[in-house]
């Protein structure tokens, strides 16, 4: 079920895992803790799924993977719109990398069994603001829910 995720992960730079986070890695971050709470309830799931593959990514521990997250939350909560995350993803993701990413938000909204319109709405929001079509948003959630069901993609 993670491997797209995981397959993101790994391309963000084409390079092996850093030991440390870069801008575009809290932003991608930051985002994806506003979808998380676009529904104004956490479920333990989805944050253990971003803990467990972010840290895979980066190759951190418990307390890098932390600081990371203390900084992602400091600019999510301090951030008026998205642009200030989603410029970063634009000028460092390609258009595969994109659409791995939406796949990325789709698994968090799924990861509790529950979609609602707060979090589509979002995901649709920052997928049209880093470029990456409607169509294709909807194919990558698709394809989450195919997963999520046992179903091949």
């Amino acid at each position: 079920m993670f491997e797209k995720l995981k397959a993101f992960l790994n391309g963000l730079t084409g390079e092996a895992p850093r030991a440390e986070p870069d801008e575009v890695a809290v932003a991608i971050l930051a985002l994806a803790l506003h979808v998380i709470h676009a529904d104004g309830v956490v479920e333990e799931r989805e944050n253990e799924i971003l803990e467990t593959e972010i840290r895979a990514y980066f190759n951190l521990s418990k307390g890098e993977y932390g600081e990371m997250l203390t900084a992602a939350r400091r600019q999510e909560e301090s951030a008026v719109d998205l642009f200030r995350f989603t410029s970063r993803i634009n000028r460092a993701l390609d258009e595969r990398q994109k659409t791995e990413f939406i796949g990325l938000l789709w698994q968090i909204v799924h990861a509790d069994d529950k979609r609602n319109e707060l979090e589509d709405h979002l995901v649709w929001r920052i997928a049209e603001l880093i470029g990456v079509s409607g169509r294709t948003r909807i194919e990558q959630r698709q394809d989450v829910e195919r997963q999520r069901n046992g179903e091949p993609s």
